[in-house]
């Protein structure tokens, strides 16, 4: 176990470096665009964008609620739920504050500074509770209630600089030639590309990159940083770094969303498989892996509705002949054995529709869908005849002696018979099939039930 996941981090961080460096040299040799464009493509982006990650932050709120030992999901929903909120926030300056284009692109602007710098903060409080996600202790929820105030100031700021209520003012953008001003192109963007990187190798470190779900959160730190390196290249905002940098958003949200959607999937095949084994130990015998008593009965049942003269049912009761002497003679365990071995056989040579249970101790059934009375004698006769043949060099020693079996059958033509009146008239053929001298085939004789 330790070598696989030793492997799987191994090559999720050499995927994380190949794609790091594909994308460093596609952006050093990617020819500089020095066409300008409208707003009209941001409302598109913003609110795909913003969708997407809303959403995330709900798959990742109800990881949490499913795992609360999770605590670290915490800041990284309320990173997502954040960012969809300033993306929704510069959609309503788009769409409802007048002004001169270069007023709205400046606003939008101090929006997504404002939006890197929470996300980041969001994700370092991540990697932190990460860290110690085994201890418990004031200081882990001292980290989560500065996330949520962390989180609201942002917020706060963030409405009140759209709808102009807060007296500060930034001034990113030139609102008459949208070139980017400084602080932007000095401090500010720096800032960013520091705090990415130190997300990365922090990331990196602490997590290993071990599942999937890390690996996103480190392309999601990956796109931040080419995002911003991408507009450092370009000195307007209304150029096509601006939407390059957004469509590297997009891309490692939907990542994100597409690892979060297999997860649940896995979770789901998981879950799935464990209640189907669950459900298959419950009608099975556990010696024999045949199913148990009350899976017969049931079958049986719901068999017995569907029966007809053209659709007969019918049934095998067996034992094994003198069993007690195998128990007396060579013990228990081996009559365990021969238990296994004759269940074994009973399922080879039945088909496929057929059902096969153990019910009792030395006693097997075999129901027989669409099987009339000659078809069910010969199947019974096959499976006595080959028994009876089986030797301690044939069963590599799980029989210790010749062993024989006696079967009782009976037949049902009739959807209203019961269920015990069958399993009672196959138990009566049984025991005839033993005053008869055992190691025979014994069909009840009443055609009409």
């Amino acid at each position: 176990m330790n070598t696989t996941q030793t492997n799987i981090r191994k090559k999720n961080l050499t995927f994380l470096l190949l794609l790091s460096l594909t994308a460093s040299i596609c952006l050093w040799f990617i020819p500089f665009n020095n066409q300008r464009y409208s707003l009209s493509f941001y409302p598109v982006i913003a609110t795909f964008a913003g969708v997407l990650h809303i959403q995330i932050g709900c798959f990742m709120s109800m990881n949490y609620m499913s795992y609360r030992h999770k605590k670290y999901l915490l800041p990284l929903a309320c990173a997502f739920y954040c960012s969809g909120l300033f993306l929704f926030l510069a959609l309503y300056i788009y769409f409802y504050k007048n002004g001169l284009p270069g007023v709205i692109y400046n606003d939008i602007a101090v929006l997504y500074f404002m939006r890197n710098m929470l996300i980041t903060g969001l994700f370092f409080a991540t990697y932190y509770l990460y860290r110690f996600k085994h201890k418990k202790g004031k200081c882990s929820k001292t980290i989560i209630y500065a996330t949520y105030v962390w989180s609201v100031v942002h917020l706060v700021m963030a409405t009140l600089y759209s709808i102009r209520v807060t007296p500060i003012a930034f001034q990113l953008v030139d609102t008459d030639t949208f070139e980017w001003l400084r602080p932007w192109r000095g401090s500010f963007i720096y800032i960013l590309i520091i705090l990415w990187t130190s997300i990365m190798l922090l990331g990196a470190n602490l997590t290993r990159l071990k599942t999937q779900f890390w690996v996103s959160m480190s392309l999601v730190a990956l796109s931040n940083l080419l995002s911003v390196i991408i507009m450092l290249k370009y000195t307007h905002i209304d150029s096509a770094g601006w939407y390059l940098a957004r469509g590297l958003e997009c891309l490692s949200a939907m990542v994100v969303m597409i690892v979060l959607m297999s997860d649940i999937f896995k979770r789901y095949k998981s879950s799935r498989q464990a209640y189907e084994l669950s459900y298959e130990n419950s009608v099975r015998d556990p010696m024999t892996r045949l199913y148990n008593r009350g899976y017969f009965y049931n079958a049986l049942s719901n068999e017995v509705k569907t029966s007809s003269p053209h659709k007969p049912l019918s049934i095998v009761f067996c034992d094994i002949d003198f069993f007690k002497s195998v128990n007396d003679t060579w013990g228990h365990l081996q009559g365990d054995r021969v238990i296994i071995r004759l269940a074994k056989i009973m399922q080879r040579l039945s088909r496929r529709s057929d059902i096969v249970a153990r019910i009792g101790g030395e006693e097997f059934a075999v129901l027989l869908p669409e099987t009339n009375a000659d078809a069910a004698f010969n199947i019974a006769e096959r499976i006595r005849k080959h028994v009876e043949q089986q030797t301690q060099a044939t069963t590599d020693g799980d029989f210790p002696r010749i062993i024989t079996i006696s079967l009782g059958i009976v037949t049902s033509v009739e959807n209203s018979a019961a269920a015990e009146r069958l399993a009672d008239c196959a138990d009566r053929a049984l025991y005839k099939a033993k005053n008869q001298g055992r190691n025979c085939v014994v069909a009840y004789s009443d055609e009409n039930i």
